[in-house]
């Protein structure tokens, strides 16, 4: 285990925010602390970048699913789900995108078993070439490539591609698992071109479902997440590297997913089951989720960011 400093202040300068549970592990209880001077909210402690694999390989870890490992309905319905919703995803990806897509030029970090590469690719039509990923999981990075045909970096900071930039670096849902945020944002302003855009989608801490469901918001997903940005932290984070936000938006099917294991998880926290009633008030808390963040932004499940090089 290893004990973080502030990535904003520099300093451990902390106050205790809330303990929550891993979500597979229910009994389990992770401390996250909030920066006094920034506002940031981190795990501390939290596993070190060695340690920390062994937290992912875990059977129904969503992200790293992939056809060869289903083996229920549930997992079934998630990835029917997922693959829905990769053209929205794409769509919010290559937003504003003045270039024709075929010289597009896309590095996804965390990219997972690929999906998003692929749907640019084929449904797209990014050549191979132009595309990149990188996933440090050895076994999604494997699936990755066997699916994409694209290259896939496994080093963290993806170093062996700061020879190239890009039009589109894409952080979805990743940024949130890197432990060395001062390195990849480096990096990525090294890659990013001068009139390209860096997208992340990151869960919202200040959002309705966060304050609804308190330490079984599932979004915590502690030791996996180390850190938790609302906008302004964020936006001050990326201003320091020398990035301007330029737009966000809500991203709602999170709502959805987030309200419905946020209240499995609680009511396996409290010994309870699941039944008919713990599905209706999860999707009762969906919807009210989702009309919050059509009326106010800031109080989405997801947002989704997008930075700029500072002119």
């Amino acid at each position: 285990m290893e004990n973080p400093f502030c990535p904003i202040s520099g300093k451990r300068d902390f106050e205790p925010f809330l303990a929550v549970p891993d979500r597979f592990r229910p009994g389990s209880r992770w401390q996250i602390v909030r920066s006094r001077p920034s506002g940031l909210l981190i795990l501390d402690p939290r596993p070190s970048f060695p340690e920390i694999g062994s937290y992912y390989h875990l059977e129904n870890y969503d992200p790293h699913l992939h056809d060869a490992m289903v083996r229920s309905w549930r997992n079934r319905l998630y990835l029917a789900a997922r693959a829905l919703l990769l053209r929205r995803k794409a769509s919010l990806v290559l937003y504003g995108e003045k270039k024709p897509f075929t010289g597009c030029r896309i590095l996804e970090i965390g990219c997972s078993t690929g999906d998003l590469l692929r749907h640019l690719k084929l449904a797209r039509g990014i050549p191979a070439g132009h595309l990149r990923g990188i996933e440090t999981d050895p076994d999604a990075a494997v699936v990755a490539e066997a699916k994409t045909r694209v290259p896939i970096d496994r080093h963290p900071s993806g170093r062996s591609q700061s020879r190239k930039t890009f039009d589109r670096i894409v952080l979805w849902h990743a940024f949130e698992h890197v432990h060395d945020l001062q390195s990849m944002l480096y990096n990525i302003f090294e890659q990013l071109d001068h009139q390209g855009i860096l997208v992340m989608a990151l869960p919202n801490p200040e959002s309705r479902d966060a304050k609804h469901y308190r330490e079984h918001w599932v979004a915590w997903d502690a030791p996996r997440h180390l850190w938790h940005f609302t906008p302004a932290v964020l936006e001050a984070l990326l201003e320091e590297h020398g990035f301007e936000l330029c737009r966000m938006v809500p991203y709602l099917p999170d709502t959805l997913y987030t309200c419905w294991y946020s209240s499995k998880l609680a009511a396996k926290d409290h010994g309870r089951h699941f039944g008919l009633a713990g599905m209706a008030g999860a999707l009762l808390q969906a919807a009210a989720g989702i009309a919050s963040a059509l009326f106010s932004r800031e109080k989405a499940s997801t947002l989704v960011y997008y930075f700029r090089k500072a002119r």
